[in-house]
């Protein structure tokens, strides 16, 4: 996972919003998706929490849901513990300060994995990571996963997206360079292949909007 700077933390959840087209909705369909299943996820694994915002969402939807939320990030995981403290989900959260590998292992019912493959460059390190949160999961649980990827033709419409969110023209272009050059965003074929490596299942699309992918898998072997 990405460490980000502490100070990253203090503006995150304005600017994804105007950044991430879709954000909200995404974390809101992972919500609906691990609470409609049969039998609802009671121990949910966040790595990479960020400023806790998934698991907000969540716990509104999971009242019985207890949550691991791991960050490298000290300033993302104190924003994480604020959030949830505010929302009233802070005493069924356990906030880990940390990598994969650093959390005890006992097995989680259900993952979620929000803007964090990207990144990860592929030359081993996304398929250990995918691998690392496998380990953490009992056997048929769900993944999801919420990503940006290479898709033809999306960063045009992304271009225009974000700059009806009130991006200046330079703001856009600086977008759409650090995304091309600094992210490593895989194509939609190569997650499918990262998540077979890893033991999980093809993903089962829930979410896509110019570029940014959402994916339903499970666990289905160790990876």
């Amino acid at each position: 996972m990405t460490v980000f700077p502490d100070q990253a933390a203090l503006d995150y959840d304005e600017r994804i919003v105007r950044l991430v087209p879709g954000y909200a909705l995404a974390l809101d369909l992972m919500g609906c998706i691990l609470a409609t299943r049969a039998s609802a996820p009671s121990r949910i694994l966040a790595p990479g929490c960020g400023t806790g915002s998934e698991i907000a969402v969540l716990a509104r939807q999971l009242p019985h849901a207890r949550f691991t939320a791991l960050d490298p990030s000290a300033g993302m995981l104190d924003a994480a513990r604020s959030k949830l403290a505010a929302t009233g989900s802070a005493e069924r959260t356990a906030f880990v300060h940390g990598m994969l590998d650093d959390l005890p292992e006992e097995p989680h019912d259900a993952a979620t994995v929000s803007l964090v493959l990207h990144f990860l460059p592929d030359d081993g390190s996304k398929a250990t990571f995918l691998e690392g949160v496998g380990r953490h999961l009992s056997l048929g649980a769900p993944l999801l996963l919420f990503d940006a990827t290479v898709s033809e033709g999306a960063d045009e419409g992304l271009a225009l997206w974000l700059a009806r969110q009130g991006h200046s023209a330079e703001a856009v272009q600086a977008v759409l360079t650090r995304m091309k050059t600094q992210w490593r965003r895989a194509t939609r074929e190569r997650v499918d292949e990262l998540l077979a490596e890893a033991g999980f299942t093809a993903g089962r699309p829930f979410f896509q909007a110019f570029g940014f992918l959402g994916v339903h898998a499970e666990r289905r072997s160790a990876g």
